[in-house]
């Protein structure tokens, strides 16, 4: 394990500036930036933000996805001392964002495109505050958002009234600007560099402190966790390892692993396109020889269809990442009949308390059933949570993690004073005897009889889907003397809802399982960043907005 990097992002990006080699490459863009490259882009675009009126410790939310100016974006916020925070750009509803700006009492904010449309953002934001239309560059004065004063637009050719574009700022920064700039050197690496929603798969998304140390050190764990190492990119001559990104840096255990991971470690990052799933991806691995691949289950099944049905080839690539959940089987198998140069497949844990993947695996005969161990920087506990089925051996619990080793949890928001050695996941999991860890629930989703008797419910769930005419389920409880609702999704809405109940019904009993006693069936489930939210089922049921049968 090496010794943890004691400096500051714009520290840490100043003292790579003189490598001569490329850092990263936004393909789709035709963008390369050198180490140099960033180093200056990211000073300009500093001073052009300070210039235009906003000062230390402001906040800006960023909304974008893997474009270059994103990444210039987030690591400039954090030369200037402002505090960024990194957000998905496709809004489902002007409220979704009203809440986010509000809550984060950001000042401002730099809108890239969405994958709907161009305009989306600029248009939810005239839904929330139509004064940014009579509003002077940097002087909005909105009712709704009384923090927000500057809203800056990453496309050029649409301009607006009371919006700066990229440009305006790059255009506000001089020599003399430049000079002004705070000096990089003795920065505090414990001070707050990044403020980022929680993913929200629980209960409404809460802001979270993290500091320029936690993002550095969570970078370095998780290259090592995953088997980069500077030696590596020292003595290789002849290539070195490549990353190529297929998840959105606006996840900031993404955004710490890939945006620092050039100045951490040495390993050049190619960002096929913009898009999640990238199209350009294929052509951008084999183009640049790509070693490494950042993903996730979701995402590659989808790559393998095409991996298959194309008879593409990825010689290249000799390490799978799949962040944030368990692998299936059929895509482990999947790897190896069709990605043969694969020799490494690690499964990754994101938390965004941590700004890192402070859990993960690379054993294949865990890959499928566990998320893998603590990292050598990260340490857990799992704390009791009522359920009486467990052992010395084999605890189950809420599981807890302390920060990256050194440093302490933050808190949320809106005082971010909590200060604390612990972090509380709200994830329930068992802990086996090999030191692996095995999600089972986050805690607010668990379901007790009324007599206090643990149900469960993924089993459940599992069960419901062996049905033919069943696409989706989900068990839950609003309270512990509420009936237990099973949410199914069906595959097709012809069949007799009442004879599916009963046919279900008769299948949770024949597997000797607790049956539900209502049934809700809907088009789709609510989900975020492809999971469900139960905790928007519960509050469907509350609110009586489900049909229950």
């Amino acid at each position: 394990m090496s010794k943890p990097i004691e400096c500051t992002i714009p520290e840490l990006v100043e003292k790579c500036a003189n490598i001569d080699r490329i850092a990263a490459i936004f393909d789709s863009e035709k963008e390369t930036y050198t180490f140099g490259k960033i180093y200056n882009e990211v000073n300009s675009f500093a001073a052009g933000l300070l210039s235009s009126g906003l000062e230390a410790k402001d906040r800006i939310l960023i909304c974008g996805s893997n474009c270059a100016q994103l990444f210039i974006s987030a690591l400039a916020c954090a030369r200037a001392s402002l505090l960024f925070s990194l957000m998905n750009p496709n809004f489902t509803s002007s409220q979704q964002l009203q809440y986010a700006l509000f809550t984060g009492e950001y000042k401002a904010i730099i809108c890239f495109s969405a994958n709907k449309e161009n305009e989306l953002l600029h248009n939810l934001l005239i839904e929330i505050a139509p004064e940014l239309r009579t509003s002077a560059k940097g002087h909005v004065n909105s009712k709704a958002l009384p923090k927000l004063t500057h809203v800056i637009m990453a496309e050029e050719e649409h301009k607006h009234a009371g919006t700066f574009t990229l440009s305006e700022i790059y255009g506000r920064s001089n020599r003399e600007r430049l000079e002004k700039l705070h000096k990089i050197t003795n920065g505090n690496p414990h001070e707050i560099a990044a403020l980022q929603f929680t993913t929200g798969v629980s209960g409404e998304p809460k802001l979270v402190a993290l500091s320029h140390y936690q993002l550095i050190n969570g970078c370095q764990s998780a290259a090592e966790g995953i088997g980069i190492r500077k030696e590596a990119v020292i003595y290789r001559k002849i290539l070195l390892d490549t990353f190529s990104c297929a998840l959105p840096m606006f996840k900031i255990a993404v955004f710490s692993l890939v945006g620092l991971l050039p100045f951490v470690v040495g390993t050049r990052v190619i960002f096929p396109s913009p898009s999640p799933l990238p199209k350009f991806l294929f052509n951008s691995v084999n183009t640049y020889q790509c070693t490494h691949l950042l993903t996730n289950a979701v995402a590659l099944r989808l790559i393998m269809k095409i991996v298959v049905a194309q008879k593409v080839q990825l010689p290249s690539i000799t390490t799978v990442i799949l962040a944030g959940e368990r692998v299936p089987a059929e895509l482990l198998e999947n790897i190896g009949t069709h990605l043969r140069s694969v020799k490494n497949i690690v499964s990754t844990y994101m938390l965004t308390e941590t700004a890192s993947m402070p859990i993960m695996t690379n054993d294949n005969s865990l890959l499928t059933t566990t998320i893998g161990s603590p990292l050598p920087m990260f340490q857990i506990e799992i704390a009791p949570c009522g359920i009486a089925e467990t052992s010395n051996e084999e605890p189950v619990g809420v599981l807890r993690i302390k920060p990256v080793n050194g440093s302490k949890f933050i808190g949320y928001g809106p005082n971010f004073d909590q200060n604390s050695e612990w972090i509380d996941t709200g994830d329930v999991v068992k802990l086996n005897r090999s030191g692996a860890i095995s999600l089972i629930a986050n805690k607010g989703d668990l379901i007790f009889t009324s007599s206090g008797k643990l149900v469960k419910h993924w089993i459940i769930e599992k069960t419901l889907c062996l049905c033919d005419f069943i696409k989706g389920a989900q068990v839950v409880k609003v309270t512990k003397d509420s009936p237990l609702t099973a949410v199914v999704v069906l595959k097709s809405n012809s069949v007799d809802r009442f004879q599916i109940k009963a046919e279900l019904q008769a299948i949770c009993k024949n597997n000797k399982l607790d049956i539900p006693e209502k049934f809700a069936f809907v088009t789709e489930l609510p989900r975020i960043n492809t999971k469900i939210q139960k905790y928007r089922l519960r509050q469907m049921i509350e609110s009586n907005n489900l049909d229950l049968i």
